[in-house]
């Protein structure tokens, strides 16, 4: 392989990103990966068995990704708890592929093995254990019943905007309500 040439399993996954986010899970078939990526058949095969194969390797990547912007995010001094998950749920709302995968989740749920859902759940629940985590960290004091409103707000205040089409329509009035259930 060329050095800073892209390996044919790095195109694939890269091209069914785009398909997924685009056309969903329903309409991404391999045959249309085959045919965006410019590889064989065969290729796509060798490197994914089945399409919930491709999938599943899509979002353990786009897991690792989205772990890394919250160290990131929640490496920087004085950002508050409110910044804190709001702004991990904006780039979940951004970021197409992100997006793609609660739409997916969310939308097309009973056409997943249950290890590509079980995948999905636990990338969600891990996203808000991970945020409860780094709040104790920064001595965040927040009730059981203000952290569920929060999360709930995030999901429904972004999240849902987003997967409809009408997102940051609202995402002032999210910030100002989240920095209200989390003020101590």
């Amino acid at each position: 392989m060329a050095r800073g040439r892209p390996s044919k399993k790095q195109l694939i996954l890269d091209t069914a990103r785009d398909l997924f986010a685009e056309k969903g899970y329903q309409g991404t078939s391999i045959d249309l990966v085959v045919k965006q990526a410019g590889v064989s058949k065969p290729t796509v095969y060798n490197n994914f068995k089945t399409k919930q194969a491709l999938l599943f390797a899509l979002m353990e990547n786009l897991s690792s990704e989205s772990e890394a912007f919250c160290e990131q995010l929640w490496q920087q001094e004085n950002i508050s708890a409110a910044d804190g998950i709001i702004k991990v749920f904006e780039n979940i709302a951004d970021s197409p592929a992100l997006l793609a995968i609660y739409r997916i989740c969310y939308g097309e749920s009973h056409k997943l093995e249950q290890d590509t859902y079980a995948l999905f759940k636990a990338f969600d629940t891990q996203l808000v254990e991970r945020y409860e985590q780094w709040l104790s960290n920064q001595k965040f004091i927040v009730s059981d019943t203000n952290f569920f409103i929060t999360i709930a707000i995030c999901r429904e205040g972004i999240l849902i905007p987003a997967l409809s089409g009408t997102a940051g329509q609202c995402r002032e009035l999210i910030r100002e309500t989240v920095t209200l259930q989390l003020k101590n």
